[in-house]
């Protein structure tokens, strides 16, 4: 857990069996790098608790931990981890959150039993690219609009995607017509096909 913490690198460690999230950046925690780590096995305790990375808090914890004000956990890079087995969302982004990235990473939701899809982002102004993710527990990306002004602007680019199945896509922009998410032409399938997504790729 890293509360109030600006340029620190989170690197090389192996986060496992673990009762919640496993890696969080919280309570204003800015420029930080959490970079080839090996993350699985989290949410034992409840699983919709168990996410790999977990940057910003929600709507309704901050009265508690930032007075009230959204949680600004902004320009945090995760890159090059290995996520897999969680309860959760491998990468869970919260409203109130700005300007981050989320890059080469590798997701396998196999196992997922507390969220339906690898990455959720409900910041703002993120750059979603080149990671892979593998056994989708429903869509592969997605975004939420919870709050007014979050939820919006960010851009999924160079991913490759395992198909989602029956009415799951691989891109999916909650309220897309106010949130002016963009998701590229070239993210991919594992086999080169293209992806599904309620939104027209740019």
């Amino acid at each position: 857990m890293a509360d109030a913490t600006s340029g620190s690198v989170i690197q090389d460690l192996t986060v496992e069996h673990i009762g919640d999230e496993a890696i969080h950046l919280r309570k204003h925690s800015t420029y930080n790098v959490v970079l080839n780590n090996t993350i699985r096995e989290t949410g034992l305790r409840r699983d919709d608790f168990g996410e790999g990375v977990y940057v910003g808090s929600a709507q309704s914890n901050w009265p508690e931990y930032t007075d009230g004000e959204p949680d600004r956990s902004d320009y945090n890079l995760v890159k090059g981890n290995h996520i897999s087995n969680t309860g959760s969302e491998s990468v869970d982004i919260k409203e109130g959150t700005t300007g981050g990235a989320v890059v080469g990473n590798t997701f396998d939701g196999e196992g997922m039993s507390g969220a339906d899809s690898w990455v959720d982002v409900k910041g703002t102004d993120w750059l979603i690219a080149g990671n892979v993710g593998l056994n989708t527990p429903g869509d592969g990306f997605q975004t939420h609009h919870i709050v007014d002004d979050w939820g919006s602007h960010n851009v999924f680019t160079e991913n490759v995607s395992d198909p989602a199945s029956g009415d799951a896509v691989d891109f999916y922009v909650h309220d897309p017509d106010t949130t002016a998410n963009v998701v590229r032409c070239d993210n991919t399938r594992s086999a080169g096909d293209a992806v599904t997504s309620n939104v027209t790729c740019t």
